[in-house]
């Protein structure tokens, strides 16, 4: 580099850049190709250590491969790292440390806390809660249905929430368990309004699997009785919000007075049928 910066210096000072239409080329074919070659044995090193890394993964997760051969992919690029992986199917975390955060998973090996997290892809979750993992759930609503000694049972909880990047969002979760602490002076039928957090936990009804709950609830309000929106209410709000992401007007609108009024309400009672036939036809 330092001979290349000298050469362009004294070519330059001798004026051999004046001409446009005449320039000599600022690197000789020696350093082109040296440099080319140097870009290669870059390449290749990393290759190289990309391959062992994924050789030693696959090594290590061996068993779990054994027990889940269509996850073998995921294995090798992700065993014992720092990563969580979201799809239609779930969520997996690999990092060796998130284990400690998951209530029920304090004993087990890190083969154990992944094979469970592997065994619950594909399988009903709340969707709702997890959410909260990647997002901000700012409030929850809801209508107590029963109380046990320990425990509270809310028929439905509607979920308001925030993106990263701004946008607000909700969601709902049906017959949620809760503590009781916090909820003492409430009784069936009170609506409430709270915050919490939200955690991971193994259930074992129907064999080991990862979900989502809530817990350390704050901020508890008694609550005028709240009408909860109901699933289809839920599902006409992310049509239109579909709907209005797509508009080739979505920049310049305010998501409040909308150009084509008519147009989308027609819009979206299409896109509702459709989904009612589609769920009709899968319960066939």
């Amino acid at each position: 580099m330092r001979d290349v910066l000298i050469r362009f210096r004294k070519r330059l000072l001798q004026g051999a850049y004046d001409c446009k239409e005449n320039v000599l080329p600022l690197l000789t074919s020696n350093e082109i190709n040296y440099i080319e070659n140097e870009i290669k044995k870059s390449k290749q090193a990393e290759e190289r250590k990309h391959n062992e890394e994924r050789n030693a993964r696959l090594k290590k997760a061996a068993a779990l491969i054994a027990q889940y051969p269509n996850e073998e992919s995921l294995l090798a690029a992700y065993y014992g790292e720092k990563d969580c992986i979201s799809n239609e199917n779930g969520i997996v975390f690999f990092d060796p440390d998130s284990q400690k955060a998951v209530v029920g998973a304090e004993k087990m090996s890190y083969d154990e806390y992944l094979s469970v997290q592997l065994a619950s892809l594909g399988h009903d979750y709340r969707s709702g809660f997890a959410n909260g993992v990647f997002n901000y759930l700012l409030e929850f609503k809801g209508q107590i249905e029963k109380i046990n000694a320990k425990h509270i049972c809310f028929k439905r909880i509607f979920i308001s929430g925030m993106y990263l990047d701004g946008e607000m969002f909700d969601g709902k979760e049906d017959h949620v368990w809760m503590d009781k602490a916090g909820f003492e002076e409430l009784k069936v039928g009170d609506s409430v309004s709270f915050g919490a957090d939200v955690y991971r936990y193994i259930k074992t009804g129907n064999g080991k699997l990862i979900d989502y709950g809530l817990r350390n609830p704050t901020g508890i309000k008694k609550i005028e009785e709240y009408q909860l929106p109901s699933d289809d209410e839920l599902r006409m709000q992310m049509i239109g919000g579909i709907i209005c992401e797509t508009c080739y007007l979505s920049e310049h609108c305010n998501r409040v007075s909308c150009f084509f009024p008519k147009e989308k309400t027609e819009q979206k009672r299409q896109m509702m049928d459709s989904l009612k036939n589609c769920n009709t036809t899968k319960s066939k």
